[in-house]
């Protein structure tokens, strides 16, 4: 046998199962420990994990977490595709019917005015996103962007509906990105094109074995090298085993993903950047929303939030992984397992019986089921048409008293409880304001915190942020003028200052400020969009001009820039050329305001005034106090 043969064989006979809870093992209290930990380790890919681990594998790959992602295929997905599978977006007006085109998911989108198709728009489904256990959600890729599709198949109704979200007049149906944020918890680590917000080169299918154990490089080459450790008696630094962490430490590597609140991240951080045996808190302060009362309310994704809250959790080594295996899935993992984990620390005194308020006939009848007691399926705030089991464990709560009206408390944080930053406080309330709850309450609990930062520079950037929702742009700008632009960090704080000044007409401290958000994110295109629009304010038609198009050639569906590009070709008298990109601009929406009212002026130029009249009403039809309508429709009366 060879000798690399011979270092192979080794290694497999070598490769130890990962032990998924074993309190008998050595603890890991610190990090640094950890070889993988080191910036150069490398990420192997499941694939090789499974060549010693595979009956890992075999069952991981059939879990929640090993299905997250795949490519949108009828094997993938677990929807119904009959004649219901309809959905009406009573606010906007539009009709989604998802359908399959030999093995191509489609998602159409009409609208029916009079009994006559007036819209007509089709969209192949790249990704299907979702294990199916509660929903699958539905994504576009357009060039390497990747945005989420307007509805979900609720999978425990057996529904499509409108995606979370998307039952607002805020959403935009078009344009929901899939960010760095989401893909990282809802997928693995991703090729994400630095520069952008959502352009992927490529993209895992599925949450692997190195997002809970960290990148394995090391660890392979050692097996590799025939280098072995005996697990039961030693922890094998190489790779992170979350079973052998200290009970905070396990709890970071749950809560990167199952405490979905608002995330903070830390300054120079990314989320990319948190590894198995760090504290979350030194990648990111995570904040959950509160309610007083009996505390029914909650994210979905809160389970490691609602397993701290309970006396089961305090009281005990108690961690997620007492109860789960990730390495297999909770449909096949059975029901007395989950009671097992009960019963090892609710015994009676003489170790024989359960210790259970409930009399044994009504237990029974309830399937002798701990957790559908005690952690009774509930809904959540903010995904509609799911059930998941309340991970609060408690006594169970009277059905008059579940009447009671909860009420907002604020927002706590879970990850780094004793913080009382109130800069870290101010930020969480505007994202929190952004992203879940747009109520002045919210802004105001931001500025109260932000009040209490004694150094001006420390919140300039949170301030900026704060006046912009505010929608208080004279602030904006007195408070971008106390601070050098080069302090500003952030690139959406340079944009938000850029389009202050911007409206306010001040068009050289807005290419000024546009300029600068583009140097730190160059793929931003809506960035590029203002920018371009700034210098057709200042009559550079060509620059503006070569930026629409550059917009267009990076992503060919970028409604603003394509209107604009149109207003371009008109000032350049190529109105066919308008007429086009308008048209395209409509079809991608057709009450996109800037399009229709530069059709307007475009109908005009060809005299005629018939379709001027009638796009007019159309505008007003969906606003109706457009100053810019009404006036060209009182123009109109007159001639």
């Amino acid at each position: 046998m060879s000798q690399k043969k011979w270092h192979i064989f080794l290694a497999i006979l070598s490769c130890t199962l990962l032990i998924y809870c074993n309190t008998n093992q050595p603890i890991a209290e610190t990090t640094s420990q950890y070889l993988n930990h080191h910036p150069s380790t490398k990420y192997v890919g499941m694939e090789t994990c499974a060549s010693c681990h595979q009956e890992i594998y075999e069952t991981f790959i059939k879990t929640g977490m090993g299905e997250s992602w795949y490519h949108a295929t009828p094997q993938k997905s677990k929807a119904t595709f009959d004649a219901h599978a309809m959905v009406y977006d009573s606010l906007n007006n539009f009709y989604y019917q998802p359908y399959w085109r030999n093995d191509s998911m489609i998602i159409k989108e009409f609208r029916i005015i009079n009994g006559d198709t007036t819209h007509l728009k089709e969209e192949h489904v790249k990704y299907i996103v979702g294990s199916g256990q509660h929903t699958n959600s539905h994504l576009y890729e357009n060039n390497g962007y990747l945005s989420q599709a307007p509805i979900t198949f609720y999978t425990q109704k057996g529904i499509w509906e409108l995606a979370p979200g998307f039952d607002s007049k805020l959403a935009n149906r078009l344009n929901r990105i899939v960010g760095k944020e989401c893909i990282t918890c809802h997928n693995s680590l991703p090729n994400f094109v630095e520069g952008s917000e959502n352009k992927y080169l490529n993209v895992p299918l599925g949450i692997t074995c190195e997002r809970c154990h960290g990148p394995g490089e090391i660890h392979v080459k050692k097996k590799l090298a025939g280098e072995s450790v005996d697990t039961s008696k030693y922890i094998d630094y190489s790779i992170v085993n979350p079973g052998k962490l200290s009970k905070e430490l396990q709890m970071s590597v749950c809560q990167r993903c199952h405490a979905q609140g608002v995330a903070i991240l830390k300054e120079d951080k990314d989320f990319e950047d948190f590894l198995p045996g760090q504290h979350l808190s030194e990648v990111m302060e995570v904040f959950l929303p509160k309610y007083d009362g009996y505390q029914t309310k909650f994210i979905m994704a809160s389970h490691a939030d609602r397993t701290a809250m309970s006396s089961c959790y305090k009281k005990s080594d108690m961690t997620c992984i007492s109860c789960h295996n990730p390495h297999v899935s909770v449909k096949f993992t059975p029901k007395e397992t989950f009671n097992t984990a009960c019963i090892n620390c609710h015994k009676s005194p003489d170790q024989n019986q359960l210790l259970c308020s409930l009399e044994e006939m009504k237990r029974m009848e309830k399937g002798n089921d701990c957790s559908g007691c005690h952690m009774p399926v509930s809904t959540s705030i903010d995904i509609p048409n799911v059930t998941i089991h309340d991970h609060y464990i408690r006594k169970p709560i009277p059905e008059d008293a579940k009447k009671e009206i909860e009420q907002f408390i604020g927002l706590a944080n879970i990850t780094n409880p004793t913080s009382t930053n109130p800069l870290i406080l101010g930020k969480a309330y505007l994202k929190y304001f952004e992203g879940f709850q747009s109520e002045a309450r919210m802004l105001d609990s931001a500025a109260f915190y932000l009040k209490k930062v004694p150094n001006f520079f420390d919140k300039a950037e949170p301030l900026i942020h704060l006046h912009y929702l505010q929608n208080d742009l004279d602030k904006v700008i007195e408070t971008s003028k106390k601070i050098n632009i080069n302090k500003i960090k952030e690139a959406w704080n340079l944009y938000r200052v850029g389009e202050a000044f911007y409206q306010k007409n001040d068009m050289a401290q807005a290419e000024t400020y546009f300029k600068k958000a583009l140097q730190i994110k160059p793929l931003n295109l809506d960035f590029k969009n203002k920018l371009a629009s700034v210098y057709m304010q200042k009559n550079d038609i060509e620059t503006a001009g070569s930026l629409f198009a550059q917009i267009i050639e990076e992503d060919d569906t970028h409604i603003a820039a394509l209107n604009n590009l149109g207003f371009v070709s008109l000032n350049l008298g190529n109105l066919s050329k308008a007429e086009k990109l308008y048209n395209k601009a409509l079809s991608i929406n057709p009450d996109y305001l800037p399009a229709l009212l530069n059709k307007v002026g475009l109908t005009l130029l060809n005299k005629d005034n018939f379709k001027a009249k009638k796009l007019l009403r159309r505008i007003l039809q969906l606003d109706p106090k457009n100053e810019k309508a009404l006036f060209l429709q009182k123009q109109l009366r007159g001639s």
